[in-house]
């Protein structure tokens, strides 16, 4: 009886750390899991969002019509970019000056994106090539007050086949008017 009891002196503290140590840990990834994790999103590319989500110094989009104006040229990205090119750059000065003609416009820059990648990938993108395209126009002396963004992703293709001429079509973005 007394090696009975020594035993289990020393087995119930031992169940009980074992016990209440295990109930500790949630989600604790072990160092083996973090390789497995890394190449699981290998594949999805990554997108640098370092730019403030402030838009108070964007002009009012809502509630009327954007209609695109024949002489204000749309503008296309490479694959899964947001930079300006040279002839991007060229077409937006262009487009700059004709809306800084006119003070009676307001402008919406639209981003697209063509359909591969996921919807929230694509909806990221479009906004960063909007808001690279408001930025430029800024820089350009045309006033943010009169100026929104929005990104409608994948949502609406000019161009539905699956082919490089078509998907660049659609990594766009436009410049629309609407008159005050």
């Amino acid at each position: 009886m007394n090696r009975n009891a020594l035993l289990l002196a020393f087995a119930l503290p031992l169940l009980a750390a074992f016990t209440l140590s295990s109930c500790n840990k949630k989600n604790v990834k072990g160092p083996g899991d973090a390789a497995d994790m890394i190449s699981d999103t290998a594949t999805i590319p990554t997108l640098d969002m370092q730019e403030s989500s402030d838009t108070s110094t964007e002009g009012e989009i809502r509630g009327t019509e954007f209609l695109p104006v024949e002489t204000i040229k749309t503008v296309t990205f490479d694959y899964d970019r947001y930079e300006l090119s040279e002839e991007t750059r060229a077409a937006l000065q262009d487009n700059a000056t004709l809306i800084k003609a006119r003070k009676d416009w307001a402008v919406l820059v639209e981003g697209h994106c063509d359909d591969r990648g996921t919807v929230e990938y694509n909806l990221a993108l479009g906004q960063k090539r909007a808001k690279s395209v408001r930025d430029y126009y800024v820089r350009l002396g045309v006033p943010e007050s009169v100026m929104g963004t929005i990104s409608y992703g994948e949502e609406k293709p000019v161009c539905s086949e699956a082919n490089d001429a078509c998907w660049l079509q659609n990594r766009r973005a436009e410049t629309k008017i609407k008159g005050k």
